[in-house]
Order: C-alpha cells, then structure tokens, then sequence
C-alpha cells in the first residue's frame, strides 16, 4: 500500500510494529525508527530490523524527544507524508494522550492507531455519513471507502459500510405548536429518509465491488456513537475507518467530532481520514506515502 514510514517506537511493540510494516509497507519500502531519546535499545534495534529484513524494506534510526514527538509529527514529518500509524501493544486500548490528541487535532493526514489484527479473517468497517451542508463530505467518505478497500485487497479481507441515520427534525415536528406534524407524516419522513441512505450506501457499496473486495452496506437508525461501536462488535471487524471533518468553535457545539468520541477507549485498529486529502487514482489505488508512528510506552 505504501513506500515511506516514520516510525515512533515504544517498548514493548517490536511484534507490532513488524507486523504493522509488512502489511502496510510495499517492498523496497523506506522505515525511518525515531525512539525516545534516553531509551535506546540496541537489542531491540537489531530485533526490529532483522524481522522486517524480510519484507525487502530499508530502515534507520533516529532518536526524539517525546515531549516534542507530537510538534515534530505536525509540522515536520506529516507534511511530506500521506498517513500516520500509532502502532499499539496488542490488546491495548486506545488512550488519547497528549500525541494522539494532537495528530488527531492537527495532522492533514489520515491517523492510523494500529492493533495487530487477530485471527485471520480481517474484517474492515468504513463509517461513512453524508452531510448536506459540507460537501466536502463526499469526499471524505470516498477517500474512507477506498482507504477500507485499499487495506482489505492487501490483507485478504472484506469491507462493511455502515451508516447510522436519524431524521434529525423528529422532535421539532412532535412539539412544535406551529407544526404539529402527525405521525403519518413522521413515519413517511422517516421511511424516504432510510430509503435515500439505503441508496446511497449502495452507491458507495459498488464502488468496492468493482475492485473486486467482498462488501455489505450495514444501515441502521441511532447515533453514531453507538450504532458504530455496536457494528464492530457484533462484526467483530479487525480495523474502523472513519473520517472526521475537525471541526471548530461553533460547528463543534452544534455536531461533536464523533472520531474522538469512539477513539478513547477503542480497542481496536482506527483508522480517522480528515478532509482534503489528496485523491488517489479514479476509482481507488494505493497511497505513496505514509509515515508510522508507535506511541511511547
């Protein structure tokens, strides 16, 4: 999938990170380690290196200073990259430290927070929502659908798209005096709006299929902070994808960031792809670039 990662290593991820590279980085591949500075383990080096030998990628190593990893990543290595990858210990859950707050806050990039898939079937759910009021939606939605299938072609799995949908003006239409919109008019509100999701989920639903990947359109009613989690449960899915349009002051009152509602705590692979990313080939295709990182421990 891509060509050139930087990567921040912990302690004890040396597993992780291995297999974190072999399925996202593309043979003859670039790894640049950064390590804390204080904590270099040389054992730990070697191991790193010779494991990922294997994969036909070259690696370096760098030392940085923790306190300013999440400043460098923002304003030096992002840039010039495509993506991210906090690599995690398997089986941690996602804790939103200072580093992960700030890629999520600042990075122009799509932020992987990697957790070795167990088993071997790799499941990905894509969360994808329309917005008509941004367009630039669209894009994100598409961009987190061809990230879903870029990764399911390169590991052998399948994708879900799920998206969770209310009609938003049910209350209003129960309690304004003005209004006094009925039931039956409610329930016909609410049927054309399942029906135009269920359509456009389809739309997007093709779009992996004809990259050949297995894929399911998941549509249910609910808030998306609980209908995501609870289709990732049920699917047992190895990895999420969801975009995030970071949204500021007033517009972040009115919609909350719902990728930092589900990354805290998350214990799985999440993926969060921000707007105006550059496009890859119609259709989908693989990314250049991508730089790695693994959280201090």
């Amino acid at each position: 999938m891509y060509t050139d990662l930087a990567v921040f290593s912990g302690t004890d991820t040396v597993e992780e990170t291995v297999a974190a590279i072999r399925l996202l980085c593309l043979p003859r591949g670039r790894v640049r380690i950064f390590v804390p500075e204080g904590q270099r383990d040389l054992d730990r080096e070697r191991a790193l290196m010779a494991k990922t030998a294997g994969a036909g990628v070259h690696i370096s190593l760098d030392s940085v200073d923790p306190k300013s990893a999440g400043e460098r990543v923002a304003t030096e290595i992002a840039p010039g990259c495509e993506t991210i990858v906090v690599v995690r210990p398997s089986g941690a859950s996602l804790s939103l430290g200072v580093l992960e707050r700030l890629l999520l806050k600042h990075a122009p990039v799509p932020v992987w927070f990697w957790n070795t898939p167990g088993g071997s079937d790799l499941t990905i759910v894509a969360a994808v929502d329309p917005d008509d009021y941004d367009r630039r939606r669209d894009g994100l939605n598409m961009e987190s659908v061809d990230l879903a299938t870029d990764l399911a072609l390169r590991g052998g799995g399948s994708v879900v798209l799920v998206n969770a949908w209310q009609l938003d003006d049910e209350y209003d239409m129960r309690q304004n005096p003005f209004v006094g919109t009925g039931d039956d008019k409610i329930e016909t509100a609410r049927r054309a709006l399942q029906a135009a999701r269920a359509s456009w989920l389809d739309t997007l639903a093709a779009r992996c299929r004809r990259r050949g990947v297995a894929v399911e359109a998941d549509l249910r009613e609910g808030p998306r902070e609980a209908v995501i989690p609870a289709v990732v449960e049920e699917r047992n899915a190895s990895v999420l994808v969801v975009g995030t349009m970071k949204r500021r002051g007033f517009a972040a009152m009115v919609r909350p960031n719902t990728a930092t509602a589900l990354a805290d705590g998350f214990s799985g692979s999440l993926t969060v792809v921000p707007p105006g990313r550059a496009e890859t080939e119609s259709g989908g295709g693989s990314v250049s670039r991508i730089a790695a990182g693994v959280a201090f421990a």
